[in-house]
């Protein structure tokens, strides 16, 4: 449990042993368990690594959970900006501040031309990098053709089953084994070796960052441009919904759980720490109890916890309301509520047109309507401080606002906010 890399221990004890009378008392073992030093990645591997990096014209650093450590975060910084690499966060908890002038996080081009990609910590090495074409079903990757691939972290010892993963298999051209908080100064440190000194190659990596600082800033100038063009829709749309919620937490010392609105606050808010996100929601019903655990752990510490939540997922678990009542659980819930099971009802709509059927027929068992599920009243009857459904964009705001001087003073909040179901007539 607390060696890495770390994870939940299920303890199952046999039911009749339960059952059965203690007879006598049972005394606490007196010896302490001594958590085992960190894995240390290979020093001639790491060697090799930073030379495939340095030699390298477009090296790209690709995260998923190498920031499962708070240090992991920084590292990775200092790796980027010591090499000049752009970095491609898939998004499963926050791996690198999404402002920073190196991050090409979900920037469409973001692997086009790269000759190196270093995975940190990465089990779906694929995101990003590979695109399904949804009418062919065929995979095309977007790197370089003689791009070199290297696998630094645990992967290799996380394998649990008889596959990786998604059954995905891939023929690294290197390997470095060992924990992240190791291996990534080890390799920074093997890099910063190979630039002092060297003209051509600091002039090389400063070159590089302009021209990824620049790209950067012009794909976030292009989300804000987004945000002004999805206005006025209504319903209110996530990019909209993701502006609206900023403007009020951004004094806010806050942390997010679960959602991220169709990575809308990504290209919205600032991400400039690493406990601002803890990570993505692990399916359909997961979101809520996620968020309520978050909620418990940042108990007392002062930090806003929001929840952006779903309405399908929510449905899975109604009574978790409850809880936070129950045990006092301070966090702020602002629905984001398209009233629908949209994933899959995008997926009947796909199908539908993949088949020649009625795209119109896809709602049948998706939608959340005749009658929509008043989830603000429901909240009330369990004791939340609970507004909505909201239409109006210009009112989150301000329910906002009134929301969180609810959790200030201790007690549960949600805002019920009606979204666009994007792309339902497609």
């Amino acid at each position: 449990m607390m060696s890495e890399p770390q994870g939940p221990v299920y303890m199952v004890y046999d039911s009749a042993m339960q059952e059965s009378p203690m007879k006598e008392e049972m005394a606490l073992p007196k010896y302490k368990v001594k958590v085992p030093s960190r894995v240390a990645p290979e020093p001639a591997v790491v060697e090799e690594a930073a030379d495939m990096i340095m030699a390298a014209e477009n090296p790209l650093l690709l995260t998923e959970y190498a920031a499962r450590m708070p240090i992991g975060f920084n590292s990775t910084v200092e790796l980027a900006e010591t090499v000049g690499a752009s970095v491609y966060d898939i998004n499963k908890r926050l791996g690198f501040p999404n402002r920073h002038p190196l991050s090409v996080s979900f920037h469409g081009d973001a692997f086009k031309g790269v000759d190196v990609v270093a995975a940190l910590d990465v089990v779906d090495w694929t995101r990003g990098s590979h695109k399904l074409n949804t009418q062919t079903r065929e995979v095309n990757v977007v790197t370089a053709p003689d791009c070199k691939w290297i696998d630094v972290g645990f992967a290799d010892i996380e394998i649990s089953k008889w596959a990786t993963d998604y059954n995905k298999h891939h023929n690294w051209d290197l390997r470095v084994l060992g924990d992240s908080a190791l291996s990534l100064p080890a390799l920074t440190a093997a890099c910063k070796k190979r630039i002092d000194g060297n003209k051509s190659l600091t002039v090389k990596i400063a070159e590089r960052k302009k021209t990824i600082g620049d790209r950067h800033a012009r794909q976030w100038q292009k989300w804000q441009e987004q945000v002004k063009e999805e206005w006025n829709q209504r319903p209110m749309t996530e990019s909209r919904l993701a502006h609206e919620l900023w403007q009020v937490i951004q004094g806010e010392d806050w942390v997010l759980t679960a959602n991220t609105l169709k990575e809308w606050v990504h290209k919205v808010w600032d991400f400039d720490k690493p406990y601002r996100h803890v990570g993505r929601e692990l399916g359909t019903g997961t979101q809520i109890g996620i968020s309520i655990g978050v909620a418990l752990a940042h108990k007392g510490s002062g930090k806003l916890v929001i929840d952006l939540q779903p309405d399908g997922d929510l449905m899975f678990d109604l009574g978790a309301l409850w809880t936070p009542i129950k045990y006092q659980i301070p966090m702020l819930i602002v629905m984001y509520n398209n009233r629908a099971y949209y994933n899959d009802w995008a997926h009947q709509i796909h199908m539908a047109h993949q088949r020649g059927t009625d795209p119109e027929r896809a709602y049948i068992g998706m939608d959340l309507e005749g009658p929509p599920p008043d989830f603000a009243h429901i909240a009330k009857g369990i004791g939340w401080h609970a507004e909505g459904p909201i239409e109006d964009p210009a009112e989150v705001g301000p329910a906002v606002k009134r929301a969180i001087a609810q959790v200030k003073a201790g007690k549960p909040a949600l805002v019920d906010a009606i979204v666009w179901r994007r792309g339902e007539n497609a």
